[in-house]
């Protein structure tokens, strides 16, 4: 007999509580989030849930930097998770009439933007939010100001396969994607993002520290790895923190006021930069997810066509913006989940959406220990380092589910 979708949620939802969230299996969301910090795993972590638009879970623990600890409030550079604000930003101006995001790269690049071994074949602009572009990852995907982003062009960054065929996860397509934004609209991407998203959001949040208000920076996050020797910060250090204006790659006489607009979408690392807080990242995932366009799916793994490249099974489905993770295949079981991961300078990062419950998660640890992750028995995306705040969150929603009990 089959199960309905309400009643495999529950049953995965069960599993995933019932596996508790410490290494005694009975350890409570708050002490796992606190266990973490204190197993020496990372300098910080917190994990905030909401539920039907009210948060009900929010905790962190550690701290943030020297000065100050960390809070679910508290700004930090969320990795991968930007790329769900830059996808945003270009769903909402496509909205608005201000951009068409079936327009070909040419548009904007001209030749430059061509598959050498597929010149006639054009490239839609939106398939660099879907990774399905023909474009992989140069050895160097960012460009210091007063540089141009075509300096990075090479023969190296198109893969083997026709554009639109075929998934590549790849960064550098947001910095091209928000070249093209600057070049359309005439407006420096961090601003842009601001005016069209970040600020009506209502939260204060801003691509590589841009219109984020100084308070908030000064107790930022740093991000670190654990050596030898210690931690070891690797982003936002002291300097950054107390610096104004917004923190850019640049050569050392050069103005960020001198900046031509469209000339250099990597400056404020759409891929990666944003700073932002967990309790900034709810409101984010919830409006990406819902997004008819950006939240459909673009890009479906097919075993037979071997129409993409996996990572062993890290990618299965992808919308314009969004990873997705259908129910039967999700870090929390049984519950379908749109959003992104994030992982950069020894944080790992997530920021989700699950439809059917009408609820979003967002957790961070923001260092771990130098080499490569012990890998999680709870799905191939999740690592030991982070495993115990993806099952506080499936423990939060358990308890939020009608008839639990709690």
């Amino acid at each position: 007999m089959g199960l309905d979708r309400r009643t495999f949620l529950t049953l995965g939802l069960a599993a995933l509580g019932a596996c508790g969230t410490g290494a005694g299996g009975d350890a409570s969301p708050e002490d796992a989030i606190e266990a973490i910090v204190a197993s020496g795993v990372a300098p910080a972590a917190g994990l905030v849930v909401r539920r039907n638009g009210r948060t009900i879970f929010a905790h962190a623990a550690g701290t943030a930097n020297a000065d100050h600890p960390f809070r679910t409030h508290t700004k930090i550079r969320v990795a991968s998770v930007s790329k769900l604000a830059t996808a945003l930003t270009a769903h909402r101006l496509a909205e608005r009439g201000e951009i068409d995001l079936d327009a070909p790269l040419s548009t904007w690049f001209g030749d430059t933007l061509r598959h050498p071994a597929f010149p006639d074949v054009e490239i839609p602009l939106r398939h660099l939010m879907s990774h399905t572009s023909g474009l992989q990852d140069p050895e160097v995907y960012w460009q210091p100001a007063p540089g141009r982003i075509e300096d990075l062009f090479t023969p190296a960054m198109w893969l083997p396969q026709a554009p639109g065929t075929y998934f590549t996860y790849c960064n550098f397509g947001w910095g091209i994607l928000a070249t093209a934004l600057e070049r359309e609209v005439g407006e420096r991407f961090d601003l842009l993002a601001h005016r069209i998203l970040l600020g009506p959001l209502g939260v204060t949040a801003g691509f590589n520290w841009s219109d984020v208000p100084e308070a908030e920076r000064r107790e930022g996050a740093t991000l670190s790895l654990k050596t030898a020797d210690g931690w070891q910060p690797q982003a936002d250090g002291p300097d950054v923190l107390a610096g104004t204006g917004p923190a850019v790659l640049k050569g050392p006489d050069f103005d960020l006021e001198d900046y031509e607009v469209g000339t250099n979408g990597t400056l404020f690392s759409p891929q990666g930069g944003l700073r932002a807080s967990l309790e900034d990242l709810c409101p984010l995932v919830r409006t990406v997810a819902v997004h008819r366009v950006a939240s459909r799916p673009a890009w479906v793994f097919d075993p037979a066509a071997q129409n993409g490249d996996t990572d062993d099974g890290y990618y299965a489905v992808y919308g314009e913006g969004p990873q997705i993770h259908p129910a039967t295949d999700s870090p929390v079981p049984g519950v379908k989940l749109i959003g992104h991961h994030g992982e950069a300078y020894g944080l790992y990062s997530g920021a989700w959406h699950a439809p059917d419950l009408d609820a979003e998660i967002a957790y961070a640890i923001t260092g771990s220990p130098e080499g490569e992750a012990p890998p999680s028995t709870l799905h191939r995306t999740v690592n030991a380092w982070f495993e115990p705040a993806v099952r506080a969150a499936g423990t939060v929603l358990t308890r939020s589910q009608p008839g639990s009990g709690s």
